[in-house]
């Protein structure tokens, strides 16, 4: 097959995956087709002065023989300049498949970077989450320390206030404790009228509880009684201090639950 300076300018390759840089192949075909257009007009000239060479060797032997050497020189000349053609094309394949490979180490180790620098911030961020978890846990250890300690505290000054009723409920004298006792029990003393005498006229009238349907401002209804007066008690100067321990009691309580 033959090939010429224009073959090569006219050739057309179809692009491929991963293949060569196609202005670099451009470029090395334009120096290819220059390299063997010079060739191609070098063996026109040594052709041509073959032709004439020979055209002397019929009218001289020594014509015969400059020929002849003539033309041993030009085949030498020819190889070896198509011996540089050669040398000149592997050598420009050569450069493109090692830039080529350059190219693709490059873009192998930005590869390898961007991916070793991508798994050191996750492994940033997954030692920040760690530390702030860490300090998270130990904050909300140290407020549930906290917490027991205030309720501790709390329970203790509570106790002691109940404590210091009891004491204060001891000391009191027997007559707040009987009022507090009939109190307690639903019975309370009726006043005594003017000029009577106090002791007979003195009466403990239980305290019966309302019907439940007794309204007040509402008639009862049939087979049912009427509300009861309750009778006024008599004023208490201060509250007992049976009555502060029960309330601080119950305070104490709702606190502990």
């Amino acid at each position: 097959m033959e090939l010429s300076a224009r073959d090569i300018h006219e050739k057309q390759f179809h692009d491929a995956w991963r293949g060569y840089n196609q202005e670099e192949v451009d470029d090395f075909l334009d120096r290819a087709a220059e390299v063997l257009d010079r060739v191609q007009r070098e063996n026109q000239a040594i052709q041509s002065r073959m032709n004439q060479l020979e055209q002397a060797v019929a009218t001289s032997r020594e014509a015969e023989e400059m020929l002849k050497k003539t033309l041993v020189t030009a085949q030498q000349a020819a190889e070896e300049a198509i011996a540089k053609a050669k040398a000149k094309a592997e050598q420009l394949v050569g450069e493109a498949e090692q830039r080529a490979k350059r190219s693709n180490d490059e873009a192998r180790e930005r590869i390898t970077s961007a991916e070793n620098e991508a798994r050191r911030k996750a492994l940033d961020a997954e030692r920040e989450h760690a530390t702030r978890k860490r300090e998270l846990d130990t904050s909300i250890e140290r407020l549930r320390a906290f917490e027991t300690e205030l309720k501790q505290r709390l329970r203790t000054f509570l106790e002691q206030q109940v404590r210091g009723l009891d004491t204060l409920t001891e000391r009191e004298p027997p007559a707040t404790r009987q009022a507090d006792f009939r109190t307690a029990g639903g019975v309370q003393r009726r006043p005594a009228q003017q000029g009577s005498n106090p002791e007979s006229e003195r009466q403990e009238t239980p305290v019966q509880p309302l019907p439940q349907r007794a309204v007040e401002g509402r008639p009862p209804a049939e087979g049912q009684q009427g509300p009861l007066r309750r009778e006024p008690p008599e004023e208490q100067t201060a509250e007992p201090a049976s009555q502060q321990r029960r309330g601080v009691r119950g305070l104490f309580w709702r606190e502990d639950g």
